[in-house]
C-alpha cells in the first residue's frame, strides 16, 4: 500500500478518534501516504499530525450549484491521485460515490443496516461488519476496516494523536498568565453540542467551588454557541454567589478560544472535568486525567479512549432512554440522576 484514503464525514470527536487509524496505517505500511477527506469544520483536529499526508474538506456551508461544483471537483481529485485504498468510514452516499470513481482497488465500507441496498455496495469492494452496538469502542470500530487491508487490528493499541502546536502553547501560557492563573488548574467545559448530554448548572457550580476550596484554580470553557456560552455564565454565576472569597481563582472563557488553543489549554492543566463531547476526546488525545459525566449514549462506544479516565454514567443512578429513541432536539438534561458527591468524590482522587 502506497496511498490510501480514509472518509470521516461526522463531528469534532468523531474525526479526533479516526487519528488512532492514521497512526495504525503509518506503523503497519512504512512510508504509506495516508489522506483524510473530512468537514472543513473539523481540520483544526488534525493540525500538526504526523501521520497525514493531505486533508480534503466537503464545506457545508456552500449551498446549490457551488456544492455540487466543489463536490465534483473532488471526486475528480480524487481519482487523479490514484489511492490503492479508500476506507469509508460514514454512512455519507457523497463518501460512497467517492470511493466508487476513486478507481481503488480496495473499497472498504463499514456496514449500516440503513445502507443494505445494492447500489450502495456496489460502491466497495470489502464489506466490514461490525459487532453489536455497545460491544466496542469507536476506535475499535475504527480499527476494524483494517481487515481488508490484511491486518489483524486486535493487534494494534490505537493511539490517537493530538499535538497543540508552540504558538498555541505560547498563547495559551499567556491567556492563563492575563487572568492571573498562576498555578495548578483544572479546565472544565459544561457543555455538550446537545443540551441531554449536559449536567445540571447547580451541580457543576458546587464542584467547581470544590475544587476552589482545594486551592486550585479553574478555567472555565465552552464553544461560541449562545447556548453554551449563557450555560457557562450561569455556572460562573453560581460558583461565585457561592463562594466569593475565591472568585479571584476563577476564570471563564467560554467561547473565546480555537479548538486548537482549547488543545493547549487542556495539554497544561492539571485535569478535566466535563460530559460526553468533543474535549472530552481531546482530553484523551492528550493523555490528560479526566473525569467525563455519561448521559443516554453507547458508553462503551463513546467513552475517553484513556486509562486516566474516570466515566462517571448516569444509568447506574436513574432510568435513562435508549441511545437509540433520544430526539436531539430533546433540551432536557438528563444527567441531572448523578450526585454532585460522586462528581466530587472522583475529583478528589485528581487532586490528590
Amino acid at each position: 500500500m502506497q496511498k490510501i484514503l480514509v472518509i470521516k464525514l461526522r463531528h469534532h470527536g468523531d474525526v479526533l478518534l479516526t487519528t488512532a487509524l492514521y497512526h495504525a496505517l503509518h506503523d503497519q505500511f512504512p512510508g504509506v501516504q495516508v489522506d483524510t477527506l473530512i468537514y472543513k469544520e473539523t481540520t483544526p483536529l488534525l493540525q500538526n499530525n504526523p501521520h497525514l499526508n493531505r486533508v480534503l474538506c466537503i464545506d457545508r456551508k456552500l449551498k446549490g450549484f457551488a456544492r455540487l461544483k466543489a463536490e465534483l471537483g473532488l471526486i475528480f481529485q480524487v481519482r487523479r491521485t490514484s489511492y490503492d485504498a479508500v476506507v469509508h468510514l460514514t454512512d455519507q452516499w457523497i463518501g460512497a460515490l467517492i470511493a466508487r470513481f476513486s478507481n481503488a482497488p480496495v473499497r472498504v465500507q463499514m456496514a449500516y443496516a440503513k445502507r443494505d441496498k445494492a447500489l450502495w455496495h456496489a460502491c466497495f469492494t470489502h464489506r466490514v461488519v461490525p459487532p453489536p452496538r455497545g460491544q466496542a469502542h469507536a476506535v475499535e470500530l475504527n480499527l476494524l476496516c483494517l481487515q481488508a487491508l490484511g491486518i489483524n487490528p486486535r493487534s494494534l493499541r490505537g493511539e490517537m494523536v493530538l499535538r497543540p502546536s508552540p504558538e498555541n502553547l505560547d498563547k495559551a501560557d499567556k491567556l492563563l498568565a492575563q487572568h492571573k492563573v498562576n498555578g495548578p488548574f483544572v479546565l472544565i467545559h459544561p457543555a455538550a453540542r446537545w443540551p441531554f448530554k449536559c449536567w445540571e448548572d447547580d451541580k457543576f457550580a458546587d464542584v467547581v467551588v470544590h475544587l476552589l476550596n482545594q486551592g486550585l484554580h479553574v478555567v472555565l470553557t465552552c464553544s461560541p454557541d449562545p447556548v453554551e456560552v449563557a450555560m457557562t455564565a450561569e455556572i460562573e454565576r453560581l460558583a461565585r454567589t457561592k463562594r466569593s472569597p475565591g472568585s479571584n481563582q476563577l476564570v471563564n472563557v467560554g467561547g473565546q478560544m480555537s479548538l486548537p488553543l482549547l488543545a493547549a489549554l487542556l495539554k497544561l492543566s492539571k485535569f478535566y472535568v466535563g460530559v460526553d463531547s468533543a474535549p472530552m476526546h481531546m482530553a484523551a488525545a492528550l493523555n490528560v486525567p479526566q473525569v467525563a459525566l455519561f448521559g443516554p449514549s453507547w458508553v462503551q462506544e463513546w467513552r475517553p479512549w484513556s486509562d486516566k479516565a474516570t466515566v462517571i454514567y448516569a444509568g447506574d443512578f436513574g432510568p435513562l432512554p435508549h441511545p437509540d429513541s433520544i430526539n436531539t432536539d430533546d433540551t432536557t438534561r438528563l444527567l441531572a440522576a448523578i450526585p454532585t458527591e460522586v462528581v466530587i468524590q472522583s475529583v478528589d482522587k485528581l487532586v490528590d
